[in-house]
């Protein structure tokens, strides 16, 4: 058996790699939107047609009711928006394409992995790692939340640039390789460490390019910076989990407990979860001395080994585990919260590093397993990969429901303020406010944001505490400016506040929504309500203009200046 592997040709390889990602992952092709693809891809106008390429290049990723002007948003990733322009174009607002897509471009990079992966193991071995990383529980969000496009597209393209790098040997060839890594950078930030890689590679294995490689990426890195600061600046931060708050000694308390969440957990990747937000604001032995010392000698066997396999084997394979043992740990230092981050830990930031974790796997296993038994191997292999396959089949169950979903994600954890939020808003909707108060203030209590707090203005308007909603209303916009707030407090302008405090509300919500059409219908109410039928025709219009539907009916009323009774969830409205 395990000679007829060796003699498998690409296009066999490619095809057995194709189906088993996709029976592993056809339970997530029909999930529905979800969390962020509602502002990044349903609400998101611009997104909507392709003709607003430009747009996605002078902005960030995401939608908050400004109309066709370009994102917001604390990352630059435009080849992430174009895909999702690209998609939603030709098939418009369903899931399955994007899910569709996603797949594909990560079973190719799996692919491309193997065979890059070929050009230091054999055909066996190549294979089971390229297998294991593709059907590994850790990458699955990769795969099914569509918004970690990015991921993919970041690895795709920064593999398939390494890739060039080993199958080419001209200097020609470095511009190819260049393109790979401009379009990983464009697609996400992380994409430098593919650059910092490209050039390891050429420094251990082939020095005669390495100049002409530097020379080269000037360009594409230049363009770059030049269209990432033009857009957001040069750096954006997020400040939107507990970590961020901290200052670089209050973060790296966590970094140890955070490299030993993903290394536990690709050993063990049961109880996965969407979101991680812990913040270790102070020293301590259980949170940071012991998973440090726990670390440390992670690091001191991967060291250890390496002088072993130095005197074992040869140059070749010492230089392999080398470069896989950077891959490995360079993979990690993006996420050690040097930089502060929008969550402290998340699982496809384990994405790339993991390809490091498995070559020196690859090495350790040519090196001091050469004498077992291979069949035994093999055998190990495919019920490794058969329990990883499993429970990353279930887990694209679990995203089949995001209220499911997030209950999973707060028992795997506890400081998820994300799904508390989430489980709110879908207690909302089913008009079970007294629960929903509950995991509403539980996910204020964690980390206070204008989602948390304007879904406790929902509770109070859907159960007439008028007052109450504003104040909270209000409170949110303190942590940002989200429009669905401004279009709740615009509505509680009609039965709530003065007319000079509420008029100066209108003026400061045109100042961020400019384009709201929902917000100028609700200041054509509030004009009708206060006699002022010149400038309630006006905001009408505008309304009509920016795509809000006015009923004709109303229209003709307030145009014609006629007294009116209108009935809203929030009270009655007079017009006179």
């Amino acid at each position: 058996m395990l000679a007829k592997i060796n003699k498998l040709s690409n296009k066999q390889v490619a095809l057995l790699i194709f189906l088993v990602g996709l029976v592993v992952f056809c339970t997530g092709l029909f999930n529905p939107f979800q969390g962020d693809d509602i502002l990044q891809i349903v609400q998101n106008v611009p997104v909507h047609s392709l003709w607003n390429i430009k747009l996605f290049f002078e902005g960030s990723t995401f939608y908050n009711g400004q109309g066709l002007v370009p994102l917001t948003g604390s990352y630059y990733r435009p080849l992430q928006t174009t895909f999702f322009s690209l998609i939603y174009t030709v098939f418009g607002a369903h899931s399955w394409p994007f899910h569709l897509l996603q797949l594909m471009l990560y079973i190719a990079s799996a692919f491309i992995l193997y065979l890059v992966l070929r050009y230091f193991f054999n055909t066996v071995l190549a294979l089971a790692l390229a297998i294991i990383f593709l059907i590994h529980p850790l990458n699955s969000q990769v795969v099914y939340a569509i918004p970690q496009l990015d991921d993919v597209l970041f690895f795709f393209f920064g593999i398939l640039a390494i890739w060039f790098l080993l199958r080419f040997k001209s200097v020609s060839s470095l511009w190819l390789v260049a393109l790979g890594l401009f379009l990983s950078l464009l697609s996400k930030e992380t994409a430098v460490v593919f650059v910092i890689m490209a050039l390891v590679y050429l420094s251990w294995f082939n020095r005669q390019r390495l100049l002409a490689f530097i020379g080269i990426m000037v360009l594409p890195t230049a363009a770059y910076l030049a269209l990432r600061i033009n857009a957001i600046g040069l750096t954006n931060h997020p400040s939107t989990s507990p970590i961020d708050n901290l200052n670089l000694v209050g973060r790296l308390y966590s970094a140890p407990s955070i490299m030993l969440l993903y290394l536990s957990k690709f050993i063990f990747p049961w109880k996965l979860a969407t979101n991680y937000f812990w913040a270790n604001t102070s020293f301590s032995i259980q949170h940071v001395l012991l998973p440090l010392i726990i670390d440390l000698i992670i690091v001191a066997l991967v060291v250890y080994l390496a002088f072993v396999i130095r005197k074992k084997a040869s140059r070749k394979y010492y230089f392999t585990y080398l470069l896989f043992a950077v891959w490995a740990f360079l993979g990690l230092i993006p996420y050690l919260q040097i930089i502060p981050l929008d969550q402290t830990a998340s699982e496809p930031w384990f994405y790339f590093s993991m390809v490091g974790w498995l070559g020196m796997i690859g090495v350790i296993i040519k090196v001091f397993l050469k004498h077992i038994n291979p069949t035994w191997l093999l055998t190990a292999a495919i019920i490794l990969i058969t329990i990883f396959g499993f429970r990353t089949f279930m887990r694209g169950i679990d995203w089949n429901n995001k209220y499911h979903l997030d209950r999973l994600d707060i028992a795997a954890s506890k400081q998820d303020y994300v799904a508390y939020n989430d489980i709110a808003y879908d207690l909302i909707n089913q008009h079970k406010y007294a629960e929903a108060t509950t995991y509403v203030k539980q996910s204020i209590t964690i980390f206070p944001t204008i989602g948390n707090y304007n879904n406790l203005g929902y509770i109070y308007m859907d159960t007439g505490k008028i007052a109450a909603a504003k104040v909270a209303f209000n409170t949110g916009t303190r942590y940002g400016k989200f429009v669905n707030t401004y279009e709740s407090l615009a509505a509680i302008t009609l039965v709530n506040g003065n007319v000079k405090s509420n008029q100066l509300f209108f003026k400061q919500a045109f100042r961020y929504f400019p384009q709201d059409g929902k917000i100028w219908f609700y200041q054509a109410l509030f004009d009708s309500e206060h006699n002022d039928n010149s400038g309630a025709v006006v905001a009408l219009n505008h309304a009509i203009y920016y795509g809000y539907s006015v009923n004709p009916n109303l229209y003709k009323v307030i145009a014609n200046n006629q007294p009116a009774v209108i009935h809203t969830n929030l009270g009655t409205i007079y017009i006179k």
